[in-house]
């Protein structure tokens, strides 16, 4: 039998942690570029790092639907879910009754109107 210790986790979590950034980041890259040419790689990893704290605080936390609040961050505004131009999603991302996938495709749909 094997015991994976807590070092061990916390290991295997930071390694998760840093594939999905740069997944996340590349993805931004490719989407946009405009934006991200403008960062360095180091503060691009960051504003990712944080996104995701951020979106953890909404209860999401699938990389689905994290990647689509790092593009709200770069299609809306770095702090769209404070920001008073915006601030409507925090509404619908703090919504406890929505799960993760309904409270972004809430906000899209808002959007769309």
């Amino acid at each position: 039998m094997h015991i994976i210790r807590n070092q061990q986790m916390n290991t295997m979590k930071q390694h998760k942690a840093q594939i999905f950034n740069k997944k996340a980041c590349f993805f931004l890259k490719q989407n946009y570029p405009t934006k991200t040419s403008e960062l360095s790689d180091r503060r691009l990893d960051a504003m990712v790092s944080e996104g995701v704290q951020r979106s953890e605080k909404y209860n999401i936390k699938s990389e689905r639907c994290v990647i689509a609040f790092l593009e709200f961050m770069f299609s809306l505004s770095f702090d769209f879910d404070s920001n008073p131009r915006t601030l409507w999603t925090k509404n619908i991302l703090s919504d406890t009754g929505l799960k993760e996938e309904e409270k972004i495709m809430k906000i899209i749909d808002t959007l769309k109107e």
